[in-house]
């Protein structure tokens, strides 16, 4: 068995001026994607159960899934939080620090479009309702493009950021843009946190590196069938 670990941008409709179109899912597309999950017999675990799961112990769900959600966008408690309510389900979202409670800005410099980002108050809102923060940095940075010094202050500020607005700990990073080498994961693991999740394709398996969790793409232009067959099949 594989756990697949799903990664979403933004729940919401392509905005037209988008360079990166796929990053959105729309609403309807969301809903229908974890309806189905629902159905087929998925369960949502937690962060710390897929390390347990990488470190060979055994899960009591039969239909292990992590749901992810990368930059900490607003939409993403707007129109992807109830969907997930409803069905039963919990996610993980990554959370760029630099940019929670910010309006209209642009936070991958490769963009065009203005986003609003989660506030600290939907931010508390869902991690009292049982789901999972975790630090994607503080500016969206190439992590492997960074001298050390700010490449540990993005670390560990971000963690400390968001432990402060949760009063817990942050445990688990996402790397920005999917950038990483054998020196940021040895930062990661400095800086205190127990894993970190890729871009990586695939499904986690045990045995993985920790700091090197796999993870599916879920985007706009995946309709139901592939949408499945990503799941099923990616190794």
């Amino acid at each position: 068995m594989k756990i697949p670990v799903l990664y979403y941008h933004k729940i919401d409709f392509p905005k037209k001026n988008a360079v990166y179109k796929g990053l959105y899912v729309t609403p309807k597309q969301f809903k229908k994607q974890m309806f189905l999950l629902k159905r087929l017999g998925y369960r949502t675990i937690r962060p710390e159960d897929v390390l347990s799961f990488v470190k060979g112990h055994k899960l009591s769900v039969r239909k292990p899934l992590l749901i992810t959600f990368d930059d900490g966008y607003e939409n993403n408690y707007i129109n992807a939080y109830p969907v997930l309510k409803k069905v039963g389900f919990s996610s993980m979202i990554f959370i760029s620090a630099g940019f929670v409670g910010k309006k209209n800005v642009v936070s991958d410099e490769r963009e065009r479009v203005l986003e609003d980002f989660l506030n600290i108050k939907e931010i508390r809102s869902m991690a009292d309702d049982g789901f999972f923060i975790g630090s994607h940095g503080i500016n969206h940075y190439f992590l492997d493009k960074l001298g050390e010094g700010v490449l540990i202050d993005e670390l560990t500020a971000s963690k400390a950021y968001l432990e402060n607005i949760l009063k817990s700990s942050v445990d688990f990073f996402s790397y920005p843009f999917g950038s990483y080498n054998a020196n940021v994961m040895r930062a990661v693991k400095k800086a205190g946190y127990s894993g970190a999740f890729t871009t990586t394709k695939g499904r986690v398996g045990v045995g993985d590196n920790s700091y090197e969790l796999k993870r599916i793409p879920v985007n706009g232009y995946n309709n139901i069938f592939n949408f499945l067959y990503k799941i099923i099949f990616l190794q």
